[in-house]
């Protein structure tokens, strides 16, 4: 996981910087797997594809602004955050029993905690 937050920290054409700092700011994100998808910034609690899809995703909006997308929800602009306040509403989001990332896909993971 290190390795693949240090190639999001350094600066880049596409990415955003500030989210991704803001992001990485947060211990219990910092310890997920983290990828990007049209400019927003997801987290997996599996390092392998397909990626699990149950911790919410942080949008840039622009002005710095960010939306965050909780899974299974409607995506909304409002109320629009800084991007430290967008960490921490996934943060918030988040189960206590979450992270840090385990190695293999959504479907080991699920397997996992059947057991």
């Amino acid at each position: 996981m290190a390795e693949k937050w240090s190639r999001y920290l350094i600066p880049g054409p596409y990415e955003d910087l500030e989210m991704l700092h803001a992001a990485h700011a947060e211990p219990r994100l910092r310890a997920l797997f983290p990828f990007t998808s049209h400019g927003a910034l997801m987290f997996s609690r599996c390092t392998g594809f397909p990626f699990s899809q149950d911790i919410s995703a942080i949008h840039p909006l622009g002005d710095p602004r960010y939306g965050v997308h909780h899974r299974g929800e409607p995506f909304s602009r409002e109320p629009d955050y800084t991007a430290e306040e967008a960490a921490a509403v996934v943060v918030a989001r988040m189960s206590e029993t979450w992270g840090p990332a385990a190695a293999g896909t959504q479907h080991d993971l699920r397997d996992r905690e059947d057991q």
